[in-house]
């Protein structure tokens, strides 16, 4: 996945034409001058130029076709070279330096250097298998791998605090026993040495959290906008309604991301959902993205000009934050995913103000549930309520860009929009103007902030959560069994994204086509559904069936007696309205990114998501990488 750098100076190429940008005139176009005859100047959005170039089709290794260990490949590679990228006027000594400290071969790095600032991410760098020769082609077995995470947690993660040479032969014992093949102890090293150092001062060494080493003991540095943001959750005080019959459903949750530099509303993302990776993914998402077709799609005047890839996500320590699909998604784009110490709440402070004062105003609706009871009163919030989900998310959406970013803020003594064009604009010592970096390919995007799942393709199809999903495109991953038997350790995994909003397809990274291909259930008959419907469905039927796996068909079979239950549950039941109503919710939030993509003349098989959905997803369930 490329991304888009528009520095002033810096080339850009725009219907077959060559231009070099030459200023900003708004924090959402750059001017750029053509570079031969007729040397014309022109205005482009940055919208278009992200559009021209998706369109030319850049490919390269991404995060969502990368499996976890070409992953983590790609990230030692970029460790060897980045300090290189740091060095403004490099010569061949720095290169030859670097070479020989890590004993690699000149051009091996010279190579990776090329790859990386053609396409400036990470993953980038990944293994292409494909062009190597067999010690490339090497993997460590799956057995292998459970043995040496089973001795790491026992022996490495305890307060006995054993030396790696007896971690090591722990495992070679193991290995041994069980007739496989140990791997080297640099293996092992490497693989303590990405331990989160939390989890190793608390297990290993006994220490309070807060003493962990790698911890900031200060806010991070800010300096300029994107330099850190922070996000966070809470519930709205207010309670909304269904659209069809306007009685109550409850209050929504809201996932916030800020600019701390500016206090600008960088996202935000509204559910009936419980707070999870998805909520995470989505705020981020519409943070990201230039924010043309939101306020478009909400019809709200105005401009909201903050937007692209930032330096440091600021979180708290919830699981939603401390996901894998997370942590690699920041990895990718040199992100840095730094964590509030535990019991410092003041490390959070900027984004928390944010969502008070937010919420401040949103006691002003009815339905509001204020702060406190002593608050509320005798006010009855349930009476009141009149807001719909989408009404809310359009009322907030104009409270940010035409209230918020235009008030002047206590401690900045400028309005956040102000304070953000001058951080954008250069205004200042030692500043420069510059432009947010943004990715250019907003499906791929999408796709790496949906959970992904690893799994092998068999000879029917790809299994998840006794779901069978096939189509003919998986044939050319699917391992003769004469072959796998002459070859055992031979894997076939694939990454697959799935959307928890609808359940019925499963999307797969192919590298011949560069594209994406749409896997649906193997049989199509079956309904759409959500993860929180496939969660319930598996739990009723593991109730009836016993004595042998579940199959697909008890699946769906639950599914239809949970189905017929709800139906005939009384509509005044305020949880059934609230599921009916989170349907509608994500089903219409799901329509519009398909709209998005499919309005934008880019090639892609998500054109024909089908949008049945009927119940809503599980509470904070979330999906981690396997293997």
């Amino acid at each position: 996945m490329s991304i888009v750098k528009l520095d002033i100076n810096s080339k850009i190429i725009f219907d077959d034409k060559e231009y070099i940008i030459k200023g900003y005139p708004a924090l959402d176009e750059v001017l750029a001058k053509q570079i031969v005859a007729p040397f014309s100047e022109k205005i482009f959005k940055v919208n278009d130029i992200i559009r021209e170039v998706k369109n030319s089709k850049l490919s390269s290794k991404t995060l969502v076709e990368t499996s976890e260990k070409d992953f983590t490949k790609a990230e030692e590679r970029f460790k060897i070279i980045e300090p290189l990228l740091e060095i403004k006027n490099r010569t061949a000594d720095h290169v030859k330096k670097i070479a020989k400290k890590h004993k690699k071969g000149i051009a091996t790095i010279y190579r990776w250097l090329s790859t990386y600032e053609e396409y400036g991410t990470t993953s980038s760098l990944a293994t292409k298998r494909e062009h190597c020769g067999g010690k490339g082609k090497s993997r460590l077995d799956e057995a292998v791998d459970a043995i040496i995470d089973s001795v790491i947690e026992e022996f490495y993660l305890d307060k006995q605090q054993y030396p790696l040479s007896t971690i090591y032969m722990k495992i070679e014992g193991k290995c041994k026993n069980a007739g496989l093949k140990a791997p080297n102890i640099n293996t092992i090293r490497n693989r303590i040495q990405n331990i989160n150092p939390k989890i190793i001062a608390k297990y290993r060494k006994g220490l309070s959290v807060r003493d962990t080493r790698g911890t900031p003991n200060r806010f991070p540095e800010v300096k300029m906008p994107l330099d850190v943001i922070q996000i966070d959750h809470t519930k709205v005080d207010v309670i909304v309604v269904d659209e069809n019959s306007r009685e109550s459903i409850g209050r929504p949750y809201i996932t916030v991301a800020i600019d701390v530099f500016s206090r600008m509303i960088y996202g935000f993302y509204i559910t009936l959902e419980a707070p999870s990776f998805f909520s995470v993914g989505q705020c981020l998402l519409n943070a990201i993205l230039p924010k043309d077709d939101l306020l478009k799609r909400h019809n709200i005047g105005g401009e909201y000009p903050v937007y692209g890839l930032p330096r440091v996500i600021h979180m708290d320590n919830a699981k939603e934050f401390r996901s894998n699909s997370l942590h690699n998604f920041c990895q990718e784009f040199r992100i840095s995913d730094e964590y509030r110490p535990v019991a410092r709440p003041e490390f959070g402070g900027h984004v928390e103000r944010v969502i008070k004062t937010c919420m401040q105003n949103v006691h002003q609706l009815p339905g509001s549930t204020f702060s406190s009871i002593l608050q509320k009163g005798t006010y009855d919030s349930e009476g009141n309520a009149t807001m719909t989900i989408d009404e809310l998310e359009r009322w907030f959406l104009d409270f940010v860009v035409n209230i918020y970013h235009k008030t002047v803020h206590g401690s900045l003594g400028m309005t956040p929009e102000e304070k953000l064009y001058q951080g954008i604009l250069g205004v200042g010592d030692n500043a420069i103007p510059f432009l947010p970096v943004v990715p250019a390919d907003t499906l791929k995007l999408r796709m790496a902030l949906l959970p992904s799942i690893e799994r092998s393709v068999q000879k029917n199809g790809i299994t998840i959560d006794y779901i069978t999903y096939f189509s003919e495109n998986l044939r050319k991953w699917i391992i003769p069994a004469q072959y796998k038997r002459l070859n055992p350790n031979i894997v076939n995994n694939v990454i697959c994204r799935r959307d928890p909003r609808d359940i019925s397809k499963i999307y797969v990274y192919d590298e011949d086509i560069k594209d994406y291909i749409t896997v649906p259930y193997a049989d199509i008959r079956k309904p759409a559904i959500n993860v929180s419907e496939l969660r319930k469905s598996i739990a009723e039927a593991k109730k009836l069936v016993t004595g042998r796996e579940l199959e697909p068909h008890d699946i769906f079979e639950a599914y239809e007696r949970l189905h017929q239950l709800v139906q005939t549950t009384k509509l005044e039941k305020k949880s059934i309205r609230r599921n009916q109503s989170s349907k509608k919710h994500l089903n219409k939030s799901l329509e519009r990114e398909t709209e998005l993509l499919t309005r934008h003349p880019i090639k892609n098989n998500l054109q024909n998501i089908s949008l049945n959905l009927d119940e809503d997803e599980d509470d904070g369930y979330e999906y981690y990488p396997i293997g």
